[in-house]
């Protein structure tokens, strides 16, 4: 069954099959639930579709508070699901907003250099306006709310939220229609973002590059609709829909612009 499965997904995701599946089959095992660490898209995608071939039940977080990171809660079939158990607390981080701004990269930068923490124990950076939020886990609450006072030199305070003030962010994203020669991941880079194909090729092979959130340094790979592809400080976009080619015989694609995470 192993190697049936791992031919359905890249080589890159073969260590979090591993580990998702002894995971998966500890709790059908014990009969008692765990909890992950906080996972992107695609990896939440991968233990639900995991899941189906074991008697457990999984719950994302992000389904009850809307985020983007998520953690999974691993159930035996009885479960019935308390939301605390998915052991995530929302922060507020409160700042003197009349004198000072704090963005997105910096919060970001605060927490994965100066407190020198793993990306994985913390969810969605959402800032709107002059309010900032973090998703953390709770077993790492106290931590964060005792180390991080300051984000770019800029005096701040963590508390809890209740789940109900979490801020609505409304990312401002539009669609575009381009036109490409292939498919290949050079291509859209250079495409989208307006580069020359060596600026692209050059991004992507200093791993500036991310599909689906894992770092691709091959500036040929093929992409595929539904595809997410980020690019440091340039932005994100997703592939949409094909529509056919051109008369040139280009492929016509609608691909969604994001903003950066």
């Amino acid at each position: 069954m192993v190697n049936s499965i791992y031919q359905h997904y890249s080589q890159d995701d073969q260590d979090f099959l591993d580990k998702s599946m002894e995971l998966l089959q500890r709790v059908e095992n014990q009969y008692s639930y765990e909890t992950t660490a906080f996972l992107n898209p695609h990896q939440v995608n991968i233990l639900k579709n995991l899941s189906k071939q074991y008697d457990v039940q999984v719950f994302a977080s992000s389904d009850y508070f809307p985020s983007e990171f998520a953690k999974v809660l691993i159930a035996p079939s009885y479960y019935q699901l308390e939301l605390e158990d998915f052991d995530v607390v929302l922060l507020e981080i409160t700042y003197a907003s009349k004198f000072y701004k704090v963005t997105h990269s910096q919060i970001m930068g605060t927490l994965l250099h100066q407190l020198g923490i793993e990306r994985r124990t913390f969810g969605d950076i959402i800032v709107v306006d002059d309010r900032a939020q973090v998703f953390v886990d709770r077993r790492l609450e106290e931590y964060f709310i005792t180390n991080v006072s300051k984000i770019a030199k800029v005096p701040v305070r963590l508390r809890r939220v209740d789940f109900r003030d979490q801020l609505q962010d409304s990312p401002a994203t539009k669609t575009t229609d381009v036109l490409v020669s292939s498919l290949r991941l050079d291509k859209l880079v250079a495409t989208v973002f307006k580069l020359s194909r060596s600026q692209a090729v050059e991004l992507i092979m200093g791993k500036q590059v991310k599909q689906n959130y894992r770092t691709i340094d091959n500036p040929s790979q093929q992409l595929s609709l539904g595809d997410l592809i980020s690019v440091r400080k340039y932005g994100r976009f997703k592939i949409l829909t094909e529509n056919g080619f051109s008369k040139n015989g280009k492929h016509k694609l609608t691909v969604e612009l994001l903003p950066s995470k």
